[in-house]
C-alpha cells in the first residue's frame, strides 16, 4: 500500500486537525486514497517534539477504537530555523530509518531566505542524519537558484533527495508550483510524493497526484514507486549519510 511521509495528522498541535474527530476523518480519507501508513509530521515550531511519541500512541488507540486500520509512524517536519534549537533527543524522535542511515524531513522554506536551508542541512548532517527535502517546488528562490544557491548546490551539499507535494501537482499551490513539480519529476529528481495533508478540507491527494503525472505521460508503475515502494524503503532502510 501507499506510504505518506509528510502528513499533519495529530490533533490540536499545529495547523493540522483541530480535533480527534478531524484526525479520524483525515485518517479515513487516507485509507480510501490507498494509503496504509502515515508518518505524523507536526511542525517542530508548534509542538514539544518530546511529546510526539505519546501523542502518536494516543491517536493509534483512538483509530483502533474507531475501527480505522491505518498504521502510524512517529516523525516531525523540521524547518531550517528549528534545527539549532533541537536537542539530540528531539532530533532522534524526528528521524527515520535504521542506525547509520537515519534521516530528517527538512522543509524547503516558503518565504525565508533559503541560505538558511544550507546551514540546516550542514548541521543535520554533522549531527549524524541524512536529509529528505520537503516541497522544494514551493520555494521560488531555491527553484530559481537565486543567489547561486539552487537544487544542484543543495545536492552537492549532501541533500539530493526531494519530496514533492501531491497538492502541488494538482495545482493547489498555484500554476508555478505545479510546473516546477512537473519539471522536477521529468528530470528524475523526485524521490517521493506526499500529500502534506493538514485537515479534511486539505486531505490526501496521492491518487490525484498519480493521475496528474500519468496524464502528463509518466508510466503508472514509475509514479507508484514514488508513493509506495520508495517511501516504504526510506522508512525501513533509511538513507546513507555518505552516499
Amino acid at each position: 500500500m501507499r506510504v505518506e511521509l509528510h502528513f499533519h495528522l495529530l490533533p490540536g498541535v499545529d495547523d493540522g486537525p483541530t480535533s480527534v474527530q478531524e484526525s479520524i476523518e483525515l485518517a479515513t480519507l487516507a485509507l480510501a486514497d490507498g494509503t496504509g501508513t502515515v508518518v505524523c509530521t507536526p511542525h517542530v515550531r508548534d509542538v514539544d517534539v518530546l511529546s510526539v511519541p505519546a501523542r502518536v500512541e494516543e491517536l493509534r488507540a483512538q483509530l483502533r477504537t474507531a475501527g480505522v486500520p491505518l498504521q502510524l509512524e512517529i516523525g516531525a517536519e523540521v524547518a531550517q530555523d528549528d534545527v539549532a534549537g533541537m536537542s539530540d533527543a528531539a532530533l532522534e524522535i524526528a528521524a527515520h530509518g535504521p542506525p547509520g542511515r537515519r534521516w530528517i524531513l527538512l522543509e524547503a522554506p516558503l518565504s525565508l531566505d533559503p541560505a538558511g536551508l544550507f546551514d540546516a542541512v550542514a548541521e543535520v548532517r554533522a549531527r549524524g542524519y541524512a536529509v529528505l527535502i520537503g516541497h522544494p517546488e514551493r520555494c521560488p528562490s531555491l527553484m530559481t537558484g537565486q543567489g547561486g544557491r539552487g537544487l544542484d548546490e543543495l545536492a552537492a551539499a549532501g541533500a539530493p533527495l526531494l519530496q514533492v507535494n501531491g497538492s502541488s501537482l494538482t495545482g493547489r499551490h498555484g500554476e508555478q508550483a505545479r510546473r516546477w513539480a512537473l519539471e522536477l519529476a521529468r528530470a528524475g529528481r523526485v524521490a517521493v510524493i506526499a500529500s502534506d495533508a493538514h485537515r479534511p478540507s486539505r486531505g490526501p491527494v496521492l491518487s490525484a497526484a498519480v493521475a496528474a503525472l500519468t496524464s502528463a505521460g509518466f508510466a503508472p508503475e514509475t509514479v507508484e514507486l514514488m508513493v509506495a515502494e520508495t517511501p516504504c524503503s526510506l522508512l525501513r532502510e533509511g538513507i546513507p549519510l555518505f552516499a
